[in-house]
């Protein structure tokens, strides 16, 4: 009896906690407040659970029952299940416990926003940790405390943020916040989205990520962050220039863009939600910049006959890296319409419904309201030549006053702190070490350099060529990498002579992670060392196609597409071994693991059902679902046809084109996938063999940032040997703009000896690095002025007093990039990011 008295106290008591921690929240956020979204968050935290194993499941379902609020069962409910076990469940309660300590202290916002857009743990798709105790402890809680109000506090998060993050090109899988802060102090667009999203929502500032998947006037995409100040949403983007909401690189950008996504979970009625899946709702954030300028697109969908199509799936479409690209995929309603918020840029809509299709350009405009009805036929797509129009936008640049300034070079100094203790850590090896290449690696991993350590420590001397690979490969994996994941790759690397493979080659079978999913966990071991994959990968057989067609038997016996069973996201390596069902994109993701794991070189590709493996020297493309070689006849034996394509202008004359502007795409399901970009021959002559099929070629170029040229053509080449096409372009860009003399008059205190490229544009901005990688990976010598004294910066990098005055009689100088070449014309000019040298 007495321990019955016992465990009935402890009910007691625990309820009497429940209700004494929970009395301090605002009540609507208590489950007794709030009944309804309680249950109902709770119901989806529990489902969320389910394909979790066992104690696992135990373990968050334990912190469902912390407290009686919506805080907890929300974190669990709108994390992926495929995070959720990548996560140690310490690291949610660490969240839960700072999301809470901020709440106490009241809200404006109505739960479901303060859920999505404060309480939301993660912005993209990186790995949940414990960063927000982290986060406070290094700074954000003085922030925090000292600011006056939500503007102020935002621009000293801002600064926060420029203290911990250089802009740096690099692969796609996403830094975690504190992969940032603490590992590698740099990161793309993406990271540092990720940074101040984290950040911004650790004090209490609604925001949330935002991004266009592809630019409609230029080769490239980007993602930021958007802000919730004064009632509205807001986007911000170099967090130095951050000091006015809505002014960055982009802002007189926005009219040539097409649609602007945000990602939300709960939905709220403010937004035009596209969108709501298991754990996020997609947002078109687009009126939030183009106002009164955003135009609505009212499609309807309908049959040869002229009758309503219900249920249609349609893709809006730009053109970019030389294919048409969805920014996203929709449904049109019950009777075949949709309406849609659009920019004034011009872009496409594709549409497939039961084997027939339509292609349709929806051009640029000014008006506001665009009526689009939309044919389906089995036909194929009609030949066209196209000019694309981007408009751009009137923008007023402001000036941040000093004081902002000075906060700028407090926090970039600030940075270069940390990124000198990194260099200062090497130091003693330099002494040690004759090897300057090992050296240079130990610099190279940053603040990762403890698990590079320890394995330098548990392993042989490193060999050059491994050392060389991991120089060359993505930088992400030494700041990311564990001691034993660093052992893993060294091991399978050791299997290989890497001499005999090209670096494309040696890339594409040493890769730990496949398609920017987190690095697998080196959970395997034979002979005391960790291996990169499990040994039932490995079957037997010579390297051949017959090899590759057994291995990829024994993945369809183990391993069964069948979605609605398979865990959500991109799981990692250690994680899909373990599962029986896996959707169609894992399934690929993982036929590529075990290709390499038997020493194929393999790509992933976006094409459904096909990767990549070399065999005998070509690229050759592979169904894993029917685990054959496939060309466009689905045949074992490649068939192919040659392709032969002459540009000209309209004299006709050949075209200074470069290969990148050319694809051959395979259209599948309303989408194209790019197959085959075509090699130059000669001048103005393009070619390549293709699989014998039925493609679209599709040629495009930019004509400055408001012009784009788009030309596509059907290809029937099932049984022919040879196609040979003729494009003829009246609009493709001959040369660039003369330079005006303010410009080249920047040169005259510059050191110019033998130097024919210059790169204006400071050493921090994104748009002004990849310019610099661009002709660094040209090969060129080329002089880089910028606004800005850095001793960090490039060697070639040169301060300039006249472009620093240039930028203070007119802020918007600051966000240019500003390419100049010398030719036989005089010096010539481009505004932005080039696609080709003249």
């Amino acid at each position: 009896m007495r321990g019955y008295y016992r465990k009935y106290l402890f009910i007691v008591l625990s309820c009497v906690l429940f209700g004494a921690l929970n009395a301090a929240l605002p009540p609507r956020f208590t489950a007794a407040g709030n009944p309804s979204l309680y249950k109902i968050l709770q119901e989806r935290a529990e489902m969320n659970l389910q394909k979790l194993e066992k104690s696992r499941r135990r373990q968050y379902q334990s912190l469902l029952k912390y407290r009686a609020d919506v805080v907890m069962p929300y974190l669990i409910a709108y994390e992926s299940d495929v995070n959720l076990i990548l996560t140690n469940p310490a690291a949610i309660k660490s969240n839960y416990d700072e999301i809470v300590k901020l709440l106490e202290h009241g809200t404006k916002f109505e739960p479901e926003f303060y859920l999505s857009y404060i309480a939301r743990q993660t912005v993209s798709d990186e790995r949940i940790e414990a960063y927000r105790k982290a986060f406070l402890d290094d700074g954000l809680r003085e922030i925090m405390q000292s600011s006056v109000d939500d503007i102020d506090l935002y621009r000293k998060v801002s600064l926060w943020c420029v203290a911990r993050l250089v802009f740096k090109q690099t692969s796609g899988r996403d830094q975690t916040p504190l992969d940032i802060t603490q590992k590698s102090l740099y990161g793309r667009c993406e990271e540092m989205q990720i940074l101040f999203v984290a950040a911004a929502r650790t004090v209490g500032l609604a925001s949330r990520p935002a991004s266009t998947p592809w630019w409609a006037h230029s080769d490239n995409n980007h993602a930021w962050a958007e802000v919730f100040l004064e009632g509205e949403w807001h986007y911000t983007g170099d967090m130095e220039a951050a000091y006015f909401p809505d002014q960055t690189w982009f802002s007189g950008m926005i009219d040539k863009t097409v649609l602007i996504l945000a990602d939300g979970s709960l939905a709220s009625g403010d937004d035009e939600v596209l969108i709501t899946g298991k754990y996020d709702t997609v947002i078109n954030s687009i009126r939030n910049y183009a106002k009164e300028r955003t135009r609505t697109l009212k499609l309807s969908i309908v049959a040869a006959a002229g009758e309503p199509l219900p249920k249609v799936s349609f893709g809006v479409m730009v053109y970019n890296w030389g294919s048409l690209r969805s920014l996203i995929w929709l449904e049109t309603d019950a009777e075949g319409k949709f309406d849609l918020s659009v920019g004034r840029g011009a872009f496409y809509i594709s549409a497939f419904k039961d084997g027939k299709k339509g292609l349709m350009l929806v051009p640029s405009g000014v008006e506001e309201n665009i009526d689009v009805s939309m044919t389906l036929s089995d036909k194929p797509f009609a030949d066209e030549d196209l000019l694309l129009i981007y408009p751009s936008n009137p923008m007023e640049w402001s000036q941040a006053p000093e004081i902002w300034n000075e906060g700028v070079k407090l926090a970039k100094a600030e940075w270069n702190v940390k990124h000198k203790s990194f260099s200062e850590r090497v130091l003693p090896f330099q002494a040690e070490h004759a090897d300057s290449l090992f050296v240079e690696l130990c610099a190279a991993v940053r603040g990762n350099y403890d698990q590079f350590l320890s394995f330098v420590l548990n392993n042989p001397p490193l060999t050059r060529q491994f050392m060389i690979y991991l120089l060359n490969e993505d930088p992400k994996f030494l700041w990311q990498a564990s001691a034993e994941q660093f052992e893993a790759l060294h091991t399978f690397f050791n299997k290989f002579d890497s001499e005999d493979y090209g670096d494309e080659e040696l890339a594409s079978l040493m890769g730990p992670n496949v398609h920017w999913e987190e690095l697998p966990r080196a959970a395997y071991s034979h002979k005391k060392k960790a291996q990169l994959y499990p040994k039932a990968f490995v079957q037997k057989g010579k390297h051949d196609a017959k090899h590759l067609d057994k291995i990829m038997r024994w993945q369809a016996k183990t391993y069964k597409i069948e979605g609605e069973k398979a865990l959500s996201g991109l799981l990692s390596l250690e994680i899909a071994v373990k599962q029986k069902y896996l959707n169609a994109l894992q399934y690929r993701m993982l036929s590529v693991s075990i290709a390499r794991a038997n020493g194929f070189s393999t790509q992933f590709t976006r094409i459904p059902n096909l990767i990549k493996v070399l065999l005998d020297g070509d690229w050759r493309y592979y169904n894993v679902a029917k685990q054959a070689l496939e060309d466009g006849a689905g045949t074992r034996n490649p068939q192919s046809f040659e392709l032969k394509v002459s540009c000209v202008d309209e004299l006709g004359f050949p075209l200074n084109a470069v290969d990148t502007q050319f694809s051959v795409n395979r259209y599948q399901d309303g989408a194209f996938y790019p197959i085959v970009y075509l090699e130059q021959k000669s001048k103005g002559v393009f070619g390549a063999q293709v699989p014998q099929g039925k493609y679209y070629l599709q040629f495009g170029y930019r004509n400055g940032d408001d012009k784009t040229g788009f030309h596509i053509r059907h290809i029937d080449g099932s049984a022919l040997d040879k196609i040979e096409l003729e494009i003829a372009s009246i609009n493709f860009p001959k040369t660039w703009d003369a330079a005006d003399s303010e410009y080249v008059a920047l040169l005259n205190d510059a050191s110019l000896p033998g130097i024919t490229h210059v790169l204006i544009g400071n050493h921090d901005r994104e748009n002004s690095k990849r310019v610099a990688d661009k002709l660094s990976d040209l090969k060129l010598e080329f002089l880089w002025l910028g606004f800005e004294e850095t001793p960090d910066a490039a060697s070639n990098y040169v301060y300039s007093p006249a472009w620093k005055e240039l930028v203070t009689r007119n802020p918007a100088n600051a966000f240019r990039t500003i390419t100049l070449v010398n030719t036989d014309e005089g010096w010539r000019i481009y505004d932005g990011l080039w696609e080709r040298l003249p």
